[in-house]
C-alpha cells in the first residue's frame, strides 16, 4: 500500500467538506463536533498539500533540517547498494527508515509545520498566497492547536464568524490547489459540485447565498420583535 502526500491531503479536504455540510445540516447545539472535525481536517489537508507542492520541487524542502535529510539520503543510497534486509522485501524504504546519529546521540528527521510551509511556498517557490487566505489559514491553524492541545470556548457570534472563515478558506484554498497541483483535478475530486462552476459563477452563488442567509436572519429578528 502506498498513501502519498497528495492522496492524504485530498482525503482530508474531502472530510473537511463533509463535516462543514454536516454541521450546517443539524441543530448547532448538537453538531459542534462536526465543526471541530472540519477545522482539523481542513488544517491537515492544507498543510499536507502545501508540503506536496514543495516536495514536487524538491523533497528536501519539506524537512526542517536539510543537512540531516541529505545524510539520510546518502545512507539510503549506500544501503541500496548493499545486501537488502530480508524483512524489507517488496517494501520501499524512505529517509524516515534510516538510522541517523550514533549511540545515544540518535537523530530524527522532522517535517516542517504549516507556517513554515507557507513561508517556503511564498519565498522559495515564489507562489503567491493572498493576505486574506494566509490570515484565514493562520486563524484555523490556531483553532486547531487549541482543540488538539488544550480546549476552546466560543460564544455564538464567535462561532458564526469561525464558520464563515472556514467556508471562505475552504472555497479559496480549492482554487489555489486547483491552480498549483496540475497533475490531478483536485477540485473535482474534493467537491464535484464546486468544480462545475466557473470562479465568477461560484463567487456570484456565494454572494446570493450570503444575501439569502442575511435576509432570513433579519426576518427572524423582525418576528421576534413583533412577539415582544
Amino acid at each position: 500500500m502506498e498513501y502519498s502526500l497528495l492522496e492524504n491531503g485530498i482525503d482530508s479536504l474531502k472530510k473537511a467538506k463533509t463535516n462543514i455540510e454536516e454541521y450546517e445540516k443539524y441543530h448547532k447545539g448538537s453538531s459542534y463536533h462536526f465543526l471541530k472535525d472540519a477545522i482539523i481536517f481542513l488544517n491537515h489537508g492544507i498543510e499536507i498539500l502545501l508540503k506536496y507542492i514543495l516536495s514536487k520541487q524538491n523533497e528536501s524542502l519539506i524537512f526542517t533540517d536539510i543537512n540531516l535529510y541529505m545524510e539520510a539520503k546518502e545512507k539510503l543510497k549506500n544501503e541500496s547498494k548493499g545486501k537488502k534486509n530480508l524483512f524489507d522485501f517488496n517494501n520501499k524504504r524512505t529517509v524516515f527508515d534510516v538510522d541517523l546519529g550514533n549511540g545515544n546521540k540518535k537523530k530524527q528527521l522532522y517535517t516542517i509545520n504549516l507556517n513554515e510551509a507557507i513561508k517556503r511556498i511564498k519565498f522559495l517557490l515564489d507562489i503567491d498566497i493572498s493576505e486574506d487566505v494566509e490570515t484565514a489559514i493562520t486563524l484555523i491553524n490556531d483553532y486547531r492547536n487549541h482543540i488538539t492541545h488544550h480546549s476552546i470556548i466560543l460564544d455564538e457570534p464567535s462561532v458564526n464568524e469561525l464558520v464563515e472563515k472556514i467556508k471562505f478558506l475552504y472555497s479559496h484554498i480549492l482554487d489555489f490547489f486547483q491552480e498549483h497541483i496540475t497533475e490531478r483535478n483536485v477540485m473535482n475530486e474534493v467537491d464535484a459540485e464546486r468544480y462545475l462552476y466557473t470562479k465568477q459563477e461560484w463567487e456570484q452563488y456565494q454572494r446570493e447565498l450570503e444575501d439569502f442567509h442575511y435576509e432570513r436572519a433579519m426576518s427572524r429578528i423582525s418576528l421576534d420583535a413583533d412577539e415582544m
